[in-house]
């Protein structure tokens, strides 16, 4: 891999050509530093170079004039051999600047002689061929720096030639290789994006970007195949899910069915057609078991046929009791946990019918013991008198004692009116009570039946809840309500007449009648009053308190307060 990476890296390969190009640039900054450097003298070479010419020009007018010039000859000889003009020596220059340079010292050893030999006119005869060494040597060094200069543009132009060719190669290697690849990559992730992994990628280059387009594509293959296993997997998860919703609605819909009516046969068999049709059901029958009962056959759906090798069963049990059994013959899959959902609503159902069957029978037997108690405590009562006093009638006949058969037979005729009134009274109250057994609505109904009794406005003030009594105690608290409220219509001559239930603070219930009539007097301690007996007897099967008493200015409060079930327990 480091190999691969070596010869077909693209990384690599940039890297290269920058460092060329930063060869190329410091090759040419060194090239014309060192071509500079050298450079330096030459202006003060050629310079001194034409100062040489002009010095040996005044030399001649000089010696032409009759001035000394031996003065001169020295600062000639610095000049000619000074260090700017040595530098024409090296290797590095030309042959020709050399040899002009040469030439101009030999002709000056010999112009030399000429003045030191007192020969000053061959000096000057000599001087114009003099002069005209000293020329060539300042054109040779004019050519030579020319040529220098020359160079160094050469070389500057086709360094920044270098230069720029290989950046022309780099930028479009850098095209081809590197922006071409991930512009190719930037549409295909965009193509991913808007979910197409199907993707069409340039032929995989040996490279770093070629290793990533082809793992781009893998990945995208990749992707595909999850995605599509996705969407499979949410295609699976919505059909289980719409599976479930169909479920729930039809066992919710059941459930409505099953509560919302009284349980029939009509009901359970509309139900096991829907059921059949819901799961694809060939034939399906409810077993209904009850005591002491044959079993009731429910069947639906094409009827059953003879054939039960593949009939599949479904026990309707609740609380370890069993009501029943749905079987089932299908061709089709059933749902085993749909039908044992729809089993358990039905036995549900079943297990609260024969429940509300059993609380109805508890309640009429209830309702029974409360009738007999009632005829017991008060027409048996009355019965038993008239019996007494039928006997003493019979003995006071029979002696012949008139008085006292008048006395028995007055008696007697009380007592059967009496009776009678306790008849009608109890015949009312049975009919409240059952008609309605809601003690409220009852207590209405009630007072109702004995407005057009009286001129009095009756009220009703009724603030209890169906939790706050038991059935047993709706009798004696509509019957005693009523023997109050006519004994205000009866004896009160009241104007108004206020019923109130309700409960107190501490849980106990309080019933209160009371009147703006003439007042009870001395009723109250009257221990014969027979109406008065019986609301105490019935305040004490209450376990509750009855107080008769009078409310200024006028009037009179029966008012009877008794623990519920739940507050007499604690």
């Amino acid at each position: 891999m480091e190999k691969w990476f070596k010869v077909h890296s693209v990384s690599s390969a940039i890297g290269r050509s920058m460092v060329l190009i930063l060869f190329m640039a410091s090759l040419i900054a060194l090239v014309a530093m060192v071509t500079l450097f050298y450079s330096v003298p030459d202006a003060k070479a050629i310079n001194l170079s034409g100062s040489l010419r002009m010095q040996a020009y005044r030399m001649a007018y000089e010696i032409e004039q009759g001035q000394p010039v031996l003065g001169r000859l020295d600062q000639f000889e610095q000049t000619l051999h000074a260090a700017e003009l040595q530098e024409t020596q090296r290797w590095i220059t030309p042959a020709s600047l050399r040899r002009t340079y040469g030439e101009v010292l030999l002709q000056w050893q010999v112009m030399r002689e000429h003045i030191e030999n007192a020969t000053p006119r061959r000096y000057t005869d000599n001087t114009e061929q003099f002069v005209a060494a000293i020329d060539d040597f300042v054109n040779q060094m004019q050519y030579h720096v020319e040529f220098k200069v020359r160079m160094l543009a050469l070389a500057e132009g086709l360094g920044l030639l270098s230069i720029i060719t290989i950046a022309w190669f780099t930028v479009r290697f850098t095209r081809q290789q590197v922006v071409a690849p991930l512009n190719q990559l930037v549409y295909c992730a965009r193509q991913i994006q808007r979910q197409e992994f199907d993707l069409t990628l340039p032929p995989h280059c040996e490279n770093e970007l070629g290793e990533l387009s082809g793992a781009f594509v893998t990945m995208a293959d990749e992707l595909g195949k999850l995605y599509r296993e996705l969407e499979s997997k949410v295609e699976e998860k919505t059909a289980k899910l719409q599976q479930a919703n169909d479920t729930l609605s039809f066992l919710y819909s059941t459930a409505q069915k099953l509560h919302a009516a009284p349980l029939s046969r009509r009901t359970l068999l509309k139900l096991l057609e829907r059921a059949a049709a819901h799961q694809h059901i060939d034939h399906i029958r409810l077993t209904r078991f009850e005591h002491n009962a044959m079993p009731d056959y429910i069947t639906g759906r094409k009827g059953w046929p003879g054939d039960l090798d593949s009939m599949v069963s479904f026990h309707l049990q609740m609380d370890e009791q069993e009501y029943g059994r749905l079987d089932v013959i299908s061709s089709h899959p059933i749902d085993e946990r749909l039908m044992k959902n729809f089993s358990m609503l039905l036995a549900q159902v079943l297990h609260k019918d024969q429940t509300l069957l059993q609380h109805q029978r508890l309640l009429l037997m209830e309702e029974r013991a409360v009738i007999a108690r009632e005829l017991h405590d008060s027409l048996a009562q009355a019965l038993s008198y008239l019996k007494i006093q039928s006997t003493l009638l019979k003995r006071a006949f029979a002696k012949g004692e008139s008085g006292k058969t008048e006395a028995a037979m007055q008696q007697i005729d009380e007592g059967l009116s009496s009776a009678y009134t306790q008849l009608r009274e109890l015949l009312g109250t049975f009919r409240l009570s059952i008609g309605d057994a809601n003690l409220g609505e009852a207590i209405r109904v009630m007072l109702e039946q004995l407005k057009p009794q009286t001129q009095a406005e009756i009220g009703l003030h009724y603030g209890l809840t169906d939790t706050d009594l038991e059935a047993g105690q709706h009798i004696h608290i509509l019957q005693l309500i009523r023997e109050a409220v006519l004994n205000a219509i009866k004896h009160a001559n009241a104007q108004v007449i206020a019923v109130s239930c309700e409960t107190l603070a501490n849980g106990n219930i309080q019933v209160q009648i009371s009147d703006d009539g003439v007042g009870i007097g001395i009723a109250s301690s009257a221990v014969n009053h027979y109406g008065l007996s019986i609301m105490n007897e019935r305040a004490s099967k209450l376990h509750g308190l009855l107080t008769i008493s009078e409310q200024p200015p006028r009037g009179t409060c029966v008012h009877l307060t008794f623990p519920t079930s739940l507050t007499r327990d604690a």
